[in-house]
């Protein structure tokens, strides 16, 4: 396996940047120009800015730069890219403690069907106070988010209420936002926010048991996990069903512990999740 760090050369910046624009698939395509011999797809890539990621000395400034791992070894000498690759066999042990990244595409099955984690998190607990709060009658499976928000806000404040701060009492997560004047729409948001986070953490911790790791704790028992960067990605096409096209993605990072060597591996050089032809599922990992 090899690790890549690839650049597009600054003269040819503008010439790719309506390419990249049409299509999330755009930069794939460019990337396989590198592996032009291998008929399938057998590298996975992530996307950063180049400032954040190299020596402000490099002279790197708002560009990208990818991070690729492949069965094959790159060309290196591309006529659109820089490339540095080196061989990529990581050396690891049951017990051993490393630091992660990941970029991915949190979904979860439910009746045959994936869903989006984050926006599913939100939906279930809207589609519960509202039960709760005795609105059943007046919601449905196609209902969308905001319109069970505006259900809530507007028939049950005093009770909603009561239930919100119950919930971020218990949560423990944003429990301190209770110490400052909040109002309704706040505390329903601050909810949703912890109910999407301890999904992803449900997540991560299902993909650490299929992959052959373990997300570690800290002193007061909390997993060391953080989660960013969500956001929505369009895919061009026909909508299916008024149902636009598209993925999440959501960068994880934190600490995990190695539990079964051959899975992480497995992991490591074949990813995590879906979209990988977008972007998503490229496990990096460093001591911890």
């Amino acid at each position: 396996m090899y690790f890549s760090r690839i650049r597009l050369r600054s003269e040819n910046i503008s010439n790719v940047a309506e390419k990249l624009a049409k299509s999330s698939y755009g930069l794939h395509q460019l990337l396989w120009e590198l592996f032009a011999e291998d008929g399938t797809r057998n590298f996975l890539f992530r996307e950063e800015i180049a400032r954040e990621q190299l020596d402000v000395r490099s002279g790197a400034r708002g560009e990208p730069v990818y991070y690729v791992v492949s069965a094959n070894r790159p060309h290196i000498d591309h006529s659109l890219f820089h490339v540095d690759e080196k061989t990529y066999q990581p050396q690891l042990q049951v017990g051993d403690r490393l630091h992660f990244d990941l970029r991915a595409n949190p979904v979860i099955s439910r009746n045959g069907k994936k869903h989006d984690v984050p926006m599913d998190a939100q939906r279930q607990l809207l589609y519960s106070l509202c039960a709760e709060l005795g609105l059943q009658s007046k919601i449905s499976e196609s209902s969308k988010k905001q319109a069970l928000k505006r259900l809530l806000l507007n028939q049950s404040s005093e009770r909603l209420d009561e239930k919100l701060t119950a919930l971020l009492k218990s949560n423990g997560r944003y429990a301190d936002r209770l110490e400052q004047p909040l109002s309704l729409t706040d505390k329903l948001d601050w909810v949703m926010k912890g109910a999407v986070d301890t999904a992803l953490e449900k997540w991560m911790v299902s993909q650490g048991e299929r992959n052959g790791f373990l997300l570690c704790k800290d002193r007061f028992d909390q997993l060391k996990l953080q989660t960013s960067g969500y956001g929505w990605h369009a895919l061009a096409g026909k909508a299916k069903r008024g149902i636009k096209s598209g993925f999440s993605s959501v960068d994880f990072t934190g600490e995990l512990e190695v539990r079964d060597i051959d899975l992480l591996r497995h992991a490591l050089f074949s990813g995590i999740g879906r979209s990988k032809a977008f972007g998503c599922g490229m496990l990096l990992v460093r001591r911890a």
